[in-house]
């Protein structure tokens, strides 16, 4: 969070993903660094034991949030 808040503050695009269970602590930290509207991309959890190809299907699944937080096109 702190790098990605860093990057958004010097007006640099940036996609933080977390695994839903982190999502909490996410936006505590977004809120807690001065940003409290900060969009973090929601992932299933767990990642840390996928193979490979489930990591590709999960990150499909996120791919276009991840564009648009990085074009500026984010709802």
């Amino acid at each position: 969070m702190h790098d990605g808040i860093a990057f958004e503050e010097r007006q640099i695009p940036t996609a933080v993903l977390a695994t839903e269970v982190f999502l909490n602590a996410a936006r505590a930290q977004a809120q807690a660094l001065g940003m409290p509207g900060f969009t973090v991309i929601s992932v299933p959890h767990p990642v840390q034991n996928l193979t490979p190809d489930e990591v590709r299907q999960r990150a499909d699944r996120v791919i276009e949030e991840v564009v648009q937080k990085l074009t500026n096109r984010a709802r």
